[in-house]
């Protein structure tokens, strides 16, 4: 299995021009970020069943009932929730919709993903590259043996957990965080 960043997606990351995004006064690494390198073209990225990626044609500033930061909004999963960068601190976060309160507010459940908007980046277009792969391995594997469980074969996260791991080292600590679930066998 080969997991790298493809030309393919390299090529995808479009920049949002500069007035664009003056008016948010953002943190200067993660406004150079976004005017320089940008977020994919592509929208419906499957990043796991049933949960596309789709970034927003413009992020926005959001302030979340319930979590003290502001916050720009960068993408929806869909059910899984938003991406989201914590302003003051500039880490990628996927704001997960709890229960309701007793005002009927829906609480927001942060999940750390990754220390920066670059890092997140890079680490989606390491999981897009392994993604697509390790379904196929998995379908071979039913194929072969329909009792086949993801379950008792964790170790084919490995390589995907090394990846994410050069990439961002504390992406992957706890089994919480965003893309250490991705690594969950639950999730497939």
């Amino acid at each position: 299995m080969t997991i790298e960043i493809s030309e393919e997606y390299k090529a995808s990351l479009i920049p949002f021009p500069k007035e664009t995004l003056e008016p948010l006064n953002l943190p200067k690494e993660t406004f150079e970020f976004l005017t320089e390198v940008g977020f994919p073209l592509h929208a419906r990225y499957e990043i796991t069943p049933n949960a596309p990626l789709t970034f927003f044609d413009i992020p926005y500033i959001k302030r979340h009932a319930h979590l003290q930061n502001t916050f720009l909004d960068i993408a929806s999963m869909d059910m899984m929730g938003e991406l989201t960068i914590d302003i003051k601190t500039q880490e990628v976060y996927q704001i997960q919709k709890g229960c309701a309160d007793r005002r009927g507010n829906s609480v927001e459940i942060p999940v750390f993903a990754n220390d920066s908007i670059g890092q997140f980046i890079d680490c989606l277009g390491i999981w897009l590259s392994f993604y697509q792969q390790f379904r196929d391995e998995v379908d071979r594997n039913l194929a072969i043996n329909p009792k086949f469980s993801l379950f008792e074969h964790k170790e084919m996260y490995e390589p995907i957990l090394n990846k994410l791991k050069e990439i961002d080292p504390e992406s992957v600590k706890w089994r919480k965080y965003f893309w250490r679930r991705m690594c969950e066998p639950d999730i497939l």
